[in-house]
């Protein structure tokens, strides 16, 4: 007996010396219809592959897949919002989906999903890694269908105790027909910040949301449609701060990227049809890589100059 209890002594002397034996730094586990990236044990990315109801309170046509969920800075605050209560409900979290476009001689707005022409989906889980996942998603017409196939890849590491993520994204037509995108002041890859900085919401409001971008722009006013090179959006939570940067990578169509900000709500988007149409065309790719880190407190320049820096240089792998 005292052999065994100095043994599990060792056991719990050692589990607490090293931790990351037990909990790696980075986990994927897929449960109840979602992927969920794990920080040192807790979720810190969500995916939601199941069609996902609204709160009872919102309308029941806003259920969507294919988005992420939820995530979390380092010390567990969520700055996405699902499902804002207001008029912009379709912007599930962090998604994907372009707003005019003509598919089979139709237009089609695949992000406003309440206008019921399109809307965006969850389609497969392809792979799950140590270190992240791949998904495939569509962009469909309600009248035709699919239009628009698009893979996700999603990596996770820590860097100086952040969660560093990086998305790529790949789309092309769902069919043989081409997919045209128009010019529009919106559409593209897309964030909708915590439901604190919503002041449409009643219940959740807690202050104003803020931003910052590589350029220095600190108000939606001067900072809509700019081009930069990353863009951090954050606010208050309770009594501290947090938020989340969006990075462009170099290699990316039309880079710097235009960025779209609404001064009424916590969202942006990445939105290369800011500057003109393009075409979606059998057998071509679109490719965009982006990189995404949530931190606690308010932005720091010089820490996202340096993420922004490693990102231009290395990509994904």
């Amino acid at each position: 007996m005292k052999l065994i209890n100095h043994l599990l002594l060792r056991i719990t002397s050692l589990a607490c010396s090293f931790p990351l034996l037990l909990f790696p730094e980075i986990e994927v586990s897929q449960v109840d219809g979602q992927i969920r990236v794990l920080w040192q044990g807790e979720p810190t990315l969500v995916y939601q592959a199941e069609t996902l109801a609204p709160p009872p309170d919102l309308d029941p046509a806003y259920a969507g897949s294919g988005f992420i969920l939820s995530l979390r800075t380092p010390s567990g605050v969520e700055v996405l919002d699902p499902f804002p209560w207001g008029r912009h409900t379709h912007q599930h979290g962090i998604f994907s989906a372009w707003t005019q476009a003509t598919f089979k001689h139709y237009t089609v707005d695949f992000w406003n999903q309440g206008k019921g022409h399109g809307f965006q989906r969850h389609r497969s889980i392809d792979d799950i890694f140590d270190d992240g996942f791949a998904i495939t998603r569509e962009q469909v017409s309600t009248e035709h269908g699919p239009a628009i196939t698009e893979s996700w890849e999603i990596r996770a590491r820590e860097s100086n105790g952040l969660v560093v993520i990086d998305f790529s994204i790949q789309q092309q037509t769902a069919t043989t027909e081409e997919v045209y995108l128009h010019p529009y002041h919106y559409g593209g890859f897309a964030v909708r910040g915590s439901a604190g900085w919503n002041r449409e919401d009643p219940q959740n409001y807690q202050g104003p949301t803020r931003l910052l971008t590589s350029e220095g722009h600190e108000d939606a006013q001067s900072a809509n449609h700019v081009k930069t090179r990353w863009f951090a959006l954050y606010g208050p939570t309770g009594d501290a701060t947090a938020g989340l940067v969006v990075m462009d990578h170099p290699r990316n169509f039309r880079h710097p990227q235009p960025v779209r900000v609404a001064p009424e709500v916590p969202y942006f988007v990445f939105s290369p049809v800011v500057e003109g149409s393009f075409i979606l065309r059998p057998g071509w790719i679109y490719h965009a890589r982006y990189r995404i880190v949530a931190f606690d407190g308010p932005p720091d320049p010089k820490k996202l100059e340096k993420l922004y820096e490693d990102f231009a240089q290395v990509g994904l792998r």
